[in-house]
């Protein structure tokens, strides 16, 4: 509602209402069920999920995709220290290839450790 009175959405005030309360509907929905559901109501839940295999799957590739993450940076970092100015690195680029390189570094570390079981 505030970016069609802003007037952000200038060729159909109704349209851009409906697309960004689209956007906005489902992690709406979800913040709400995180906030308000009790894990005690549900049926079958676990009591402690954290201290599942699971949990420890994840905390353990996070970590070392953490890791590698920081290893690499630091070596992109020290090598293109000695690179001249001459040569142009498209900043857009970068970021959306450090995002991808942790994307991949923990899903590669999740189902190895899941597949070691």
């Amino acid at each position: 509602m505030l970016s069609v009175l802003l007037g952000i959405t200038d060729p159909n005030p109704a349209l851009g209402f409906w697309v960004f309360f689209a956007c906005i509907a489902m992690p709406a929905v979800a913040l709400v069920y995180l906030l308000v559901v009790d894990r005690n109501t549900l049926i079958g839940a676990t009591e402690r999920p954290d201290d599942s295999v699971e949990s420890g799957w994840i905390d353990k590739a996070a970590a070392g995709s953490f890791m590698d993450l920081i290893l690499v940076l630091g070596v992109a970092a020290t090598v293109l220290a000695f690179i001249p100015r001459e040569l142009v690195i498209d900043l857009k680029l970068v970021l959306p290839a450090v995002i991808a390189l942790g994307f991949a570094s923990f899903g590669i570390r999740y189902l190895v450790l899941r597949w070691k079981g």
